[in-house]
């Protein structure tokens, strides 16, 4: 089995990870609370509670792995997405921005998929990857890289007991939540949302996410462990950007609630250039201090996305896809149906169209 290195002919993708620090200080860890950063967090859990309108249906878990959802013979998105679509709207904006589920959602989808690593044998659930494991598992969501994420993971259990019986998957609900979001995001590109994975209930390996914090935050060991997920060090440059839109409330460096740039609930580069020089009230991941570092790999690529919305835009959609096929055969990706059309901003194509000539690089 050949597993997806890149995103359907796209560039290889990247990720976030998390630091922490007001200025370029502290060690960063893998996650932390309902926000977009991808690393993980320590401390206790505070993220926002689901609407009782979905919470309505128990979830459980069964024991073994389910099959790939049915897909129309046409190709075309199944309905039902439209829906989906439709009730994540509700929840994923508040006031004109995007909300903490919204950015829980962004972190969620890169933690179920990001857990995976080409070092590994190539068959599920060994590598772990985009296969809804961090749902569906009952002991992936306890691990202290997950930490903050327990709310959004309730509210996705209901979620997913509303419509698995219309053929959601797992897996495709958690990707294209993540997408969603994004696209929620004001000035958020639209990342190509595709359905057709198989769910898996075996936990993923331990250990494959980043840390936000600490020796393993350094430069030289995340640009590692994302290169043995096949992304480059654009791929994590633009990845990272993804704390344009997290809020911190897990890491015991950042005090509760901080965001990782001043404008947190919209979808733009000042990220890039506020872990330079972060104005008051903002705090960085020190992964992202040591990964801004201008005499690093994954620096250089940082620094070019300073000031540079359609140069960001391209790179992270291109990262993401890949995110969101990891673990999965490219003869399989090659049959998923493309329902980009669900999400709020209409579609992949016209994103792509969007940009600039020079930020469309596949």
């Amino acid at each position: 089995m050949h597993f997806s290195r890149f995103i359907l002919a796209a560039a290889l993708g990247a990720t976030f990870v998390e630091a922490s620090s007001a200025g370029h200080r502290g060690p960063p860890s893998d996650s932390d609370d309902d926000n977009t950063n991808i690393n993980s967090p320590s401390g206790p859990s505070d993220e926002p509670s689901a609407p009782s309108d979905i919470t309505s249906t128990p979830f459980q878990s069964s024991s073994a792995p389910s099959n790939p959802p049915s897909l129309p013979s046409n190709g075309s998105c199944p309905p039902v997405w439209n829906d989906v679509s439709s009730a994540l709207s509700a929840v994923f904006l508040d006031n004109g921005q995007c909300s903490d589920l919204a950015r829980a959602a962004i972190r969620y989808a890169f933690h179920d998929a990001g857990a995976f690593s080409m070092s590994l044998p190539f068959y599920p659930p060994a590598a772990g990857g985009a296969d809804a494991s961090l749902l569906l598992s009952p002991d992936e969501i306890s691990r202290g890289e997950n930490n903050g994420l327990q709310k959004y993971h309730g509210f996705l259990q209901h979620f997913y007991a509303q419509y698995r019986d219309r053929g959601v998957g797992a897996a495709d609900l958690i990707q294209f939540a993540g997408a969603h979001a994004i696209a929620t995001c004001p000035s958020g590109p639209v990342v190509r949302a595709l359905v057709g994975r198989t769910d898996a209930t075996t936990a993923a390996p331990p250990g494959l996410l980043p840390a936000g914090f600490g020796p393993n935050s350094a430069q030289d060991v995340l640009l590692a462990l994302f290169e043995d997920k096949g992304f480059s060090a654009t791929d994590l440059a633009a990845l990272i950007g993804a704390h344009t839109a997290s809020r911190s409330f897990t890491q015991r460096e950042i005090r509760s609630g901080t965001p990782q740039d001043s404008t947190p609930g919209q979808w733009d580069v000042r990220y890039y250039a506020e872990t330079y020089d972060p104005p008051r009230g903002v705090q960085s991941f020190e992964s992202d201090i040591n990964l801004s570092s201008p005499n690093t790999t994954v620096g250089r690529e940082f620094a070019a996305f300073v000031g540079n919305q359609g140069k960001w835009n391209g790179a992270f959609v291109a990262a993401m896809e890949h995110l969101s096929v990891l673990g999965i055969p490219q003869e399989d990706v090659a049959r998923f149906v493309d329902c980009t059309g669900a999400l709020p901003k209409g579609t992949h194509a016209r994103n792509v169209r969007a940009m600039p000539i020079n930020d469309r690089a596949r």
